[in-house]
C-alpha cells in the first residue's frame, strides 16, 4: 500500500501531466549562457526555474494555465489538456456551429454556464492559446475567432492573461499581412451567439452518469500512477531517464541534434494556406528572427550553427586536405524561431538577430549563406 510519501509523489505526477517538457528543446537545456526566459517571464506562479542546463517546473506551485507553452518558440513545453490537436479540433468545432465564428472562454466564464458548452471551445486560460491557434483557425476557414475570459483582475491567472494582448495584436498582423479579413478579438463577453439557453446546455448537458465516468478516468490514472510508484519503490526497477549528454551528442560535424519546434511548424504550415503575403509588408515580431553576421568578425567558428535548435543556422563543409573543413554557413529564415542562442553563443559578437521581418522572407526556403574570416590554425577562437 502507498505511504503517504508515496501519495505525494502520486499527486505531484498528476498535476505535472499539465505539461509535457521536451529537455532538448529548451535552449537553455542546450547552452546554460542562453538568454532566453520566455517560460518564466510568461508563469504567473513562479513554477518555473531556469538553472544551469535545467529546466525545472514545481508541480506544486505550477497552476496549469498553459502560458509558458504557449510563450515557448522551440516547443520544449507542450501543454496536454488540451493538447493542441484537440484545442485546435474544438476551435474548429465551434466555427462549424456558428457560422464561421469560432468562440473559445476560458474556465471562469465556462465555470459560470453562460456559453453553449458545444458550441464553444474552452481552455483553462486564455493564456493557453498562442498565435498559430489563432491564425490556424482563420486558415482553415474561421472568420473570426473570438476569446472571452472572465474578470482577470481578480483571476489566479490575471499575470498569465496579460500577455495575451500581445499575442492577439500578433496573429491579426500575420492576417493582415496575408490578406485575410479574418480577426481574432479578445472579449469579456460571450457572443450572442454563444449563449447558452439553460443550464443543461451551459454545461455540455453532462448527465450524472456521465459525470461518473468522468470520475471514473481519473480514478484510472491515480490508481496507475499508484502502482508505478509502488512498483518503483518496492522493487527498485525505475526506468532510467536518458541522460542529457546523450540527449544532446554531437554529430560528426560538431552539431547537436535539430529538434521540431512544432507550432512553428504548424504555423508555416497556416501561412501557406492563407497564400501569398501582401508585397511589402515588414512585420515586427518575435515569431522569426533575421541573423546577420559581421564577416569581418565572424572567425568561422561554428558555434552558432552547433547550438542552433532548428537548424535554421547550418554548416557547409567542403573538402580539406585531410577532412572536411567547415567553409560557411547558411541561414534560412523560415526555420528561426529567434530564440537567440546564436547571438548567445558567438565568441565574437559577429552576429545579431533581428525581429523586424519582411513578409514574403517568411516562406521563402532559400538560404543565406555567410563566409567569415578562417581562423588560423590553433589559434584561440576569442582572440
Amino acid at each position: 500500500m502507498p505511504s503517504v510519501m508515496d501519495m505525494v509523489e502520486i499527486m505531484e505526477r498528476l498535476e505535472s501531466k499539465a505539461l509535457h517538457i521536451d529537455p532538448p528543446h529548451c535552449v537553455r537545456v542546450r547552452n546554460r549562457n542562453a538568454s532566453c526566459s520566455r517560460c518564466v517571464d510568461a508563469c504567473p506562479s513562479g513554477a518555473i526555474s531556469l538553472q544551469g542546463n535545467e529546466l525545472k517546473i514545481d508541480a506544486q506551485q505550477c497552476v496549469s494555465c498553459g502560458a509558458c507553452a504557449s510563450a515557448c518558440p522551440t516547443s520544449a513545453i507542450r501543454f496536454r489538456d488540451p493538447d493542441d490537436a484537440s484545442l485546435a479540433a474544438a476551435i474548429d468545432r465551434s466555427a462549424r456551429a456558428l457560422d464561421g465564428h469560432a468562440v473559445l472562454v476560458c474556465a471562469r466564464v465556462a465555470a459560470k454556464r453562460k456559453a453553449d458548452a458545444d458550441a464553444v471551445a474552452t481552455v483553462p486560460c486564455v493564456s493557453r492559446v498562442n498565435v498559430e491557434q489563432l491564425v490556424g483557425a482563420c486558415a482553415r476557414g474561421a472568420s473570426s475567432v473570438a476569446a472571452v475570459d472572465g474578470v482577470c483582475a481578480t483571476c489566479k491567472y490575471r499575470r498569465a492573461a496579460a500577455g495575451f494582448d500581445e499575442t492577439v495584436e500578433e496573429a491579426n498582423a500575420l492576417l493582415e499581412a496575408w490578406g485575410s479579413p479574418a480577426r481574432a478579438y479578445r472579449s469579456q463577453e460571450v457572443p450572442a451567439a454563444a449563449l447558452a439557453d439553460s443550464v443543461a446546455q451551459g454545461t455540455g448537458g453532462v448527465s450524472r452518469r456521465g459525470f461518473f465516468t468522468a470520475a471514473k478516468a481519473s480514478v484510472k490514472d491515480v490508481a496507475a500512477e499508484a502502482v508505478a510508484v509502488t512498483v518503483e519503490n518496492e522493487l527498485g526497477i525505475k526506468r532510467d531517464a536518458q541522460s542529457l549528454r546523450s540527449m544532446l551528442k554531437v554529430d560528426a560535424s560538431g552539431t547537436m541534434p535539430h529538434v521540431r519546434a512544432h507550432s512553428h511548424e504548424a504555423l508555416l504550415e497556416d501561412l501557406y494556406e492563407l497564400g501569398d503575403p501582401e508585397p511589402g509588408t515588414v512585420l515586427s515580431t518575435k515569431l522569426w528572427g533575421d541573423v546577420r553576421i559581421d564577416e569581418t568578425a565572424c572567425m568561422m567558428c561554428g558555434m552558432c550553427a552547433t547550438f542552433c535548435p532548428t537548424g535554421a543556422l547550418r554548416k557547409v563543409f567542403v573538402d580539406g586536405p585531410r577532412k572536411p573543413e567547415l567553409d560557411s554557413l547558411e541561414f534560412r529564415l523560415a526555420d528561426c524561431v529567434q530564440c537567440r542562442l546564436c547571438e548567445d553563443a558567438c565568441i565574437r559578437k559577429a552576429l545579431t538577430v533581428g525581429g523586424d521581418i519582411e513578409a514574403d522572407r517568411v516562406l521563402e526556403f532559400e538560404p543565406v549563406t555567410f563566409k567569415g574570416q578562417k581562423r588560423k590554425q590553433g589559434s584561440f577562437l576569442g582572440r
